[in-house]
């Protein structure tokens, strides 16, 4: 009995691991999509993320404009996303208030005083 309990971890281990592994530095990429504010028209929105380890977290806006955050966070547990910029030519704050699920970030950009609905997609590249 306790071989074949032993046996059984090993391989839902063993079965596991990509799915695991496939989770790992999950927000590292090139993230698109679309914000629409309130009352206006939806424009596109494009970040770049790199997460180092499972703290770190940095990156940039690069549409509408590129800049750096100057705040990032992520808690993994509930898949909560703070990212923040200030642009400081435009004198523009910019924040994002978001979650994360799986290849998808759905929350709230605000650029300055306006706010509104945000949809981000991860790319992904699947090699011939």
């Amino acid at each position: 009995m306790r071989a074949t309990i032993t046996c059984f971890i090993f391989v839902a281990g063993i079965l596991l691991a990509p799915f695991v592994a496939a989770e790992t530095g999950t927000l590292s990429g090139t993230w698109s999509g679309n914000w629409a504010p309130k009352g206006g028209v939806p424009d596109a929105v494009t970040i770049e993320l790199k997460q180092d380890g499972s703290a770190v977290l940095s990156g940039r806006f690069v549409n509408p404009v590129r800049i750096d955050f100057s705040k990032a966070s992520f808690v993994a547990r509930t898949g909560t996303i703070t990212l923040e910029a200030t642009d400081n030519n435009a004198s523009k704050h910019y924040k994002i208030d978001g979650k994360v699920e799986g290849n998808e970030i759905k929350g709230t950009l605000a650029i300055g005083e306006t706010s509104g609905e945000l949809r981000l997609i991860k790319w992904t590249f699947f090699g011939r």
